[in-house]
């Protein structure tokens, strides 16, 4: 015989033989401590009434909505070395997609200060630059003599003088004019040579003859002198006096 609690439902087999002949008996429940008298017909309705509420619990159970599976969450862990990588979700669950990358488009303004900013930018490195090559073309010139062309087209090749002093000495023979003379570079940097014009003149400062003569040495150093010379044949007999200037080509 199966005896139930009716305070909390604890189930307990009993002999059928410790209740024969009883009309009812005093019983203790061991799980809560409840006590309560049992007898046949008690026992039967509270069966019954067992029966209706699981009934009722079965159907209930029926009707209610599947809940969801719970999945995984993706965790974090520590690889060792300091790497970290994400695990996989459990087998047979939810695939974890990644989110495609979202071109994110600047605002039009902003496009455009970003624009203005490069090309000012861009304007100041030329100035730099075109500054640089102005100021140092002469220095430029010397070491890489493939940019004199590109100097001479924009007019800027003609090499500055300044603290370059040129002395002459003719002297005449019976048939030519032989001209000596010497360059020497006073200022405080090296200075490119350009080349020589030497003219002949008369005594009312009149040319009579010139030429352009290449000089001596393509650089001087401070300090240092170079010497050239030339000779006119045939000179005219009115030839008084000899002027050397720098050409500009």
């Amino acid at each position: 015989m199966i005896v139930v609690c009716p305070a909390c439902q604890t189930r307990y087999v009993i002999d059928d033989a410790a209740l024969v002949g009883a009309s009812s008996r005093r019983m203790r429940c061991a799980s809560c401590g409840n006590v309560w008298t049992y007898s046949p017909e008690s026992a039967a309705i509270q069966e019954a009434i067992a029966e209706v509420t699981a009934t009722q619990e079965a159907a209930a159970v029926a009707e209610a909505p599947p809940m969801p599976t719970a999945v995984p969450s993706q965790v974090a862990l520590e690889r060792p070395g300091g790497e970290l990588r994400a695990d996989a979700q459990a087998p047979g669950g939810p695939t974890a997609v990644g989110r495609p990358p979202v071109a994110v488009e600047l605002p039009a303004a902003a496009r455009l200060r970003r624009a203005r900013v490069a090309g000012l930018v861009l304007v100041l490195l030329v100035a730099v630059v075109l500054t640089i090559g102005l100021l140092r073309r002469e220095q430029i010139m010397t070491q890489f003599p493939q940019t004199t062309p590109v100097y001479s087209a924009l007019n800027l090749g003609s090499p500055t003088v300044a603290g370059l002093e040129v002395t002459v000495k003719p002297t005449r023979t019976s048939d030519s004019l032989v001209i000596n003379g010497d360059i020497v570079n006073s200022a405080q940097v090296t200075r490119r040579i350009p080349r020589l014009r030497v003219t002949l003149r008369d005594g009312n400062k009149t040319e009579l003859d010139s030429r352009v003569i290449d000089p001596p040495v393509v650089t001087l150093p401070p300090g240092a002198t170079a010497h050239f010379d030339t000779t006119f044949e045939h000179p005219s007999i009115t030839a008084t006096g000899v002027a050397v200037t720098f050409a500009s080509q």
